[in-house]
């Protein structure tokens, strides 16, 4: 069969075709609008976004300088992210922004803003010649508990360290919410000492204690790290309350000290050890430089665990291995190992109750591996991802301390400012 158009039936084909394309074409031309339309305000949505989130931080990050000052900052914070915005905007973004506490007592920011955009296809129906676009974001600061603990070992005197360490302190405590934030400072030698317990308004306190602090004797790691996390410990806190619990170590040298019952005449409780020796293998070796304390022949030296002046030889000849579980030979070596052991020990039941770790080592001849250790740093050997994981950073020489103390203020603060 053979169909025949005539020329009427051709002319009757294109108007039904002009015909349905004069009745698609508003509904296309309505979907495209929408979609223009609505793709702006997503474009939209995602800069409010960006720049309440930015303000919020901004915010917390800045709230101990008070309320007002942190709206402030928090507005710059939002204006300098948001830019000018487009030229669709009917108005400035309307921007609130609340600073107070939430039902756990922390520190919260929360920051809305809300945009009003002209449409340009969907206003042809009524009510929608705008749109209202809005955004909002909270930041919440829980109550930080930090312990410091600070080398003061001799060599501390030797290498810069102690010229350096009150500044580089100093900053760091800076960075933190003197009225809300709650800090400790140990400090640590041959014995340890809380020269500031726990506590608010801990700027003045710390800064002071730093700035006399007196470089003398060997490295008590394993005390000083038992006195910083008993601080964080012993703060009682509230049930539900959010707290982030930090411990930060600082040290020139290698653990060289512990503590045992050895049965000795003079005392039955001592603190010894002195230089490990990979620190008497090097060119400053400061504490031990030049052992004029009494030793045993191993070159093991006593000291009064309350003071931490020297004392005549113990005469002991082994001493209970912690790490093997039996006693084994006063060496000065062998003792340097057991303060190792004895101090990574300590800083791992620190994260056993959700104690981070940050370490900070000063100097070329610092033990990284015993740093990263105590640090559950992931370059440890014995890294353990189900722990607490914190850093181990390290300055080369004393120019750089502040430095390194600061890069562990900023990830502190990215912890607690969520």
């Amino acid at each position: 069969m053979t169909l025949t158009y005539t020329g009427k039936s051709r002319r009757r084909s294109r108007g039904q075709i002009f015909l349905i394309f004069a009745i698609v074409l508003p509904v296309l031309l309505m979907f495209l609008g929408l979609a223009l339309d609505v793709g702006f305000a997503w474009i939209m949505k995602a800069l409010l976004s960006r720049s309440v989130d930015a303000a919020a931080l901004a915010g917390m990050r800045n709230i101990d300088k008070g309320t007002a000052k942190a709206q402030q900052i928090a507005q710059e914070a939002f204006d300098a992210n948001f830019g000018t915005g487009f030229s669709r905007d009917t108005a400035t973004p309307t921007v609130t922004i609340t600073v107070g506490k939430d039902g756990s007592n922390n520190n919260i920011v929360n920051v809305t803003a809300t945009a009003t955009i002209n449409t340009f296809f969907i206003r042809i129906v009524p009510g929608f010649s705008t749109m209202n676009i809005s955004s909002s974001a909270q930041a919440t600061q829980p109550q930080l508990l930090m312990s410091l603990m600070l080398d003061r070992s001799g060599s501390m005197a030797l290498n810069g360290g102690g010229q350096a360490l009150p500044g580089a302190v100093t900053s760091f405590i800076d960075d933190f919410n003197n009225t809300t934030d709650e800090v400790a400072e140990v400090s640590f030698a041959s014995i340890a000492t809380v020269d500031v317990s726990m506590r608010t308004n801990f700027q003045t306190p710390i800064t002071d204690a730093v700035n006399g602090l007196n470089y003398a004797g060997a490295t008590f790691s394993q005390a000083a790290l038992t006195d910083g996390m008993n601080q964080i410990t012993g703060v009682q806190t509230v049930t539900g309350q959010n707290v982030v619990k930090v411990a930060v170590f600082f040290t020139d040298g290698w653990a060289n000290t512990i503590n045992d019952n050895l049965n000795c005449p003079a005392t039955t409780n001592l603190n010894y050890g002195g230089c490990s020796p990979a620190e008497s293998a090097t060119p400053t070796p400061g504490w031990c430089a030049n052992p004029s304390p009494p030793a045993s022949v191993s070159n093991v030296f006593w000291m009064d665990p309350t003071t931490g002046n020297t004392l005549s030889n113990c005469n002991a000849a082994t001493f209970p291995s912690q790490q093997s579980g039996t006693n084994i030979s006063l060496t000065q070596a062998h003792v340097s190992t057991e303060a190792l052991y004895r101090a990574v020990q300590v800083a791992n039941n620190m994260r056993t109750q959700n104690i981070t770790v940050y370490s900070i080592g000063l100097g070329s001849y610092i033990n990284q591996t015993f740093m990263q250790e105590i640090a559950n740093d992931p370059a440890s050997p014995t890294y353990d991802s189900t722990q607490p994981v914190g850093e181990a950073v390290f300055a080369p020489d004393s120019s750089q301390l502040t430095a390194v103390f600061n890069t562990i203020a900023q990830k502190i603060l990215l912890r607690i400012s969520q």
